[in-house]
């Protein structure tokens, strides 16, 4: 979708609407969700940020000053944004993340929400944005209205390659919100002997499989290490470490920030991560591990997301080889600089959608130019 040319004049200082509740054991969620809201941040734009039920600890991890206020109530944050609709001070960015079509009242009660509340956002002058959305599911009455919805945005960029087909619109293509953070040094990543494995733990993986693999890294000289990002992933990789012998990196007691941190800390110690799980292959792909993803049957979400951005190898649940690759005979760690030069190319990506990003948080859409789309 083109983002639209407009005249602008300067903007009334506006108070942008944003939401950072989502699955509140996941470090991914997290990452994301204040990647989108530094980037408010970095336009002095003040933020009523949407926190529903999420822990104390999981606001906590989040990178706030005073300009920052949460809400937990949804129809406190409603009637807030409504009271600066009247006065003309709001405007909106959706969270990044997936959003799933359903056919239920709810999904389709949620669209409508959405629709009114982007309608009257941009008939006061206000900006509507959205970067790293991920769209899914088969809800037909849910989908028509987010379409109308997305056609009422200055800036709607997706994750993946697939959103676009959901939808049946065309719509902008970008690097998930994670690669906005890069932390690897390519002198350090060449020394590196640890393989970061962070599985999750409601989907079925074939154990024998594992240790096969293991057994393979043990023979190459490689560490393999269990990494929790997601909280309820703690039982299963508890379990697997001991079967197999492994050493983990369990979330624990430890707060959100603090488990950020010890994942990080693992990821930097990492040649390679083998994942199920998104954030986990970006979190290592930050740090300069190269990612080999273990897809579920039937989901596109790792290959649609990482594919257009990085050389990304793949195994089943049941660890057959990575892209049909002998384990024996594979890299794992693949190529020096590789990884960093990938990452630095989706964060340089990024970076031209953020100055987009900021340009509509930052001017008043006046009239739009003939031709283009708003």
């Amino acid at each position: 979708m083109s983002s639209s040319a407009t005249r602008s004049s300067p903007r009334p200082r506006r108070t942008v609407f944003y939401s950072v509740a989502a699955q509140w054991d996941n470090l991914g969620d997290i990452e994301i969700r204040n990647a989108a809201l530094g980037w408010i941040r970095a336009t002095d734009s003040d933020v009523i940020a949407f926190a529903g039920t999420m822990p104390p600890a999981y606001l906590e991890a989040f990178d706030i000053d005073e300009r920052v206020r949460f809400v937990t109530n949804p129809v406190q944050y409603q009637a807030l944004l409504w009271q600066y609709l009247v006065r003309r001070r709001a405007s909106i960015v959706f969270a990044p993340g997936p959003q799933v079509f359903g056919p239920s009242i709810r999904a389709i009660s949620k669209s409508l929400i959405n629709l009114a509340n982007v309608a009257a956002v941009r008939s006061s002058g206000g900006a509507v944005l959205a970067v790293g959305r991920s769209l899914r599911g088969h809800g037909r009455v849910a989908r028509r209205v987010e379409a109308a919805v997305v056609a009422m945005f200055q800036l709607y960029v997706v994750r993946d390659t697939r959103s676009a087909q959901v939808l049946g619109e065309e719509l902008a293509g970008a690097p998930d919100l994670a690669f906005a953070h890069t932390f690897s040094d390519a002198a350090t990543v060449r020394g590196r002997t640890n393989v970061v494995i962070s599985l999750r733990g409601d989907r079925p993986i074939a154990v024998d499989g594992l240790r096969v693999v293991v057994g393979h890294l043990r023979d190459r000289g490689l560490t393999p290490v269990l990494v929790t990002q997601v909280k309820r992933d703690d039982d299963r990789h508890r379990a697997l470490g001991r079967e197999l012998d492994v050493p983990t990196v369990l979330w624990g007691n430890h707060s959100h920030a603090e488990q950020l941190e010890r994942a990080r800390i693992a990821y930097a110690q990492a040649g390679a991560v083998l994942s199920n799980r998104l954030h986990a292959l970006i979190f290592g792909i930050q740090h300069g591990a190269a990612p080999i993803a273990v897809l579920d049957r039937g989901s596109d979400k790792l290959t649609s997301t990482l594919r257009p951005w990085v050389d990304l190898r793949t195994t089943s649940p049941d660890f057959d080889g990575p892209s049909d690759v002998d384990w024996a005979n594979a890299d794992i760690v693949g190529p020096a600089g590789a990884v960093e030069v990938e990452a630095e190319q989706a964060r340089l990506a990024l970076a031209g959608i953020q100055r987009q990003f900021s340009q509509f948080l930052g001017v008043v859409a006046v009239a739009p130019v003939a031709g283009v789309r708003a």
